[in-house]
C-alpha cells in the first residue's frame, strides 16, 4: 500500500502538483494538465516525452512508441492499442487543435503499469486461488458444452502447470459444486491467496461474436466499460488497492492468451464484479470464448484448447511475477 502512495505522488509530481524533482521520469519537464468534461487530463506529447516515446498522428489515431512500446489511442474513442493489444480505457481520450489528450486517471491507472511494470506495487507471490466460475445448479451458458465443465477442466489445467513453476495453488472448487459469489472472495482471502484468477465461458445473442475479454476491477470514480447507464462508482471497493496491479496482471494474461491463440481481441476491460470488488488481491476474470459461437464452442470442448488456454495464462501470471514478485 505503502509503495503505491509513493508511486501516485510521483506521477502526481509529474503532473505538476509537486516539483520535478518528485519525478522518475525520462524528462526533467513536467507533464500538464488541463480540465475538460469535468475531470482532469494529461497531454499526450508530454507522456511521450515522459517515456522517452516519439509522438506522430496518422489520419484518425495519435502514435506514440519507442523499442519497447508503441501506444494508439483514438480520439474520442474509449479504447486504445497498447502493442497491439485492446485495451479499454476508463474515459475517451480526445483532441482539440494540434493537441490530444487522456485522462489523468488513464495515465496513472491504465498506461503508467504497463509501461513501467517494474515499477508497480511489489507484493508476494506464492499462493494463486483459482476460480472456476458457475458450478452446482448454476450451468452458467449452456449449449453443446456446459460452461461450468469447462471452466473446471480449464482450471485443472492451469492449476497443475502453475505447480510446476512452483506456486501454490489452491481453488474454489474442484468438482460440480456451487459456491455463492461472495464466498469465493472470502475463501480468497480466508487462505491469504496473492493472485485470484476467475476462468468463464461467455455467450451473446448474436451467434457470429467471438473472442477472448478479461477484466480487472473498475477504479474510483470511473464506470464499467459496458456501461450505457453512465453511473459512475464514488465509493472505493476493497478490490480498489490493487488498481495498478490489476492492470498489469491483466495485460500480461489477455496479452498472452491473444498471442497464442490468434482469436479476436475483445479487449482488457473494466467491471465490477463481484468476485473482482471483494478480491484481497491481485484479480482478474476472464471470458475465455463464446459456447454460443459454433466454432468457438467446438474449440473451446477440446482438449489442446482448454490446455492451450491454460498455458497461455499461466504463461502471463510468469510474466506479471518477474515484475512484482517478492519473496
Amino acid at each position: 500500500m505503502f509503495r503505491y502512495f509513493f508511486l501516485v505522488l510521483a506521477i502526481l509530481g509529474c503532473m505538476g502538483f509537486l516539483s520535478p524533482a518528485a519525478c522518475s521520469a525520462a524528462d526533467s519537464e513536467k507533464i500538464r494538465y488541463t480540465s475538460a468534461m469535468g475531470r482532469k487530463y494529461v497531454y499526450l506529447r508530454d507522456v511521450a516525452r515522459y517515456y522517452n516515446m516519439r509522438y506522430y498522428v496518422w489520419n484518425d489515431r495519435v502514435v506514440l512508441y519507442n523499442n519497447d512500446f508503441k501506444l494508439t489511442f483514438f480520439p474520442q474513442k474509449k479504447y486504445a492499442l497498447v502493442n497491439n493489444i485492446k485495451l479499454g480505457l476508463l474515459f475517451a481520450s480526445y483532441s482539440s487543435g494540434p493537441n490530444s489528450f487522456i485522462s489523468d486517471k488513464d495515465f496513472l491507472l491504465t498506461i503508467d503499469p504497463l509501461i513501467r511494470a517494474n515499477a508497480m506495487p511489489q507484493h508476494r507471490l506464492k499462493l494463486i486461488m483459482i476460480d472456476p466460475g458457475h458450478g452446482g445448479k448454476d450451468n452458467g451458458g449452456k449449449f453443446r458444452y456446459r460452461e461450468k465443465d469447462i471452466a473446471l477442466r480449464i482450471a485443472n489445467q492451469l492449476s497443475n502447470m502453475l505447480r510446476k513453476k512452483g506456486f501454490t495453488v489452491a481453488m474454489t472448487r474442484t468438482s460440480d459444486q456451487f459456491i455463492e459469489l461472495t464466498q469465493r472472495s472470502k475463501l480468497c482471502r480466508d487462505i491469504g491467496a496473492d493472485m485470484f484468477i476467475s476462468i468463464h465461458c461467455n455467450s451473446a445473442s448474436n451467434p457470429e461474436v467471438s473472442g477472448i475479454e478479461t477484466f480487472c476491477l473498475a477504479p474510483f470514480g470511473t464506470s464499467s466499460t459496458n456501461s450505457t447507464s453512465g453511473f459512475v462508482a464514488e465509493h472505493r471497493e476493497d478490490g480498489n488497492r490493487y488498481d495498478p496491479n490489476n492492470m498489469g496482471l491483466a495485460y500480461e494474461i489477455h496479452k498472452s492468451l491473444i498471442t497464442r491463440t490468434k482469436t479476436i481481441d475483445r479487449g482488457i476491460k473494466r467491471a465490477r464484479f463481484m468476485v473482482l470488488k471483494n478480491a484481497p488481491c491481485p484479480a482478474v476474470l476472464i471470458e475465455t470464448g463464446f459456447l454460443s459461437n459454433k466454432t468457438e464452442e467446438m474449440q473451446m470442448g477440446s482438449d489442446w484448447y482448454q490446455n492451450l488456454i491454460a498455458q497461455s495464462i499461466a504463461d502471463g501470471v510468469m510474466n506479471y511475477s518477474r515484475d512484482v514478485s517478492r519473496k
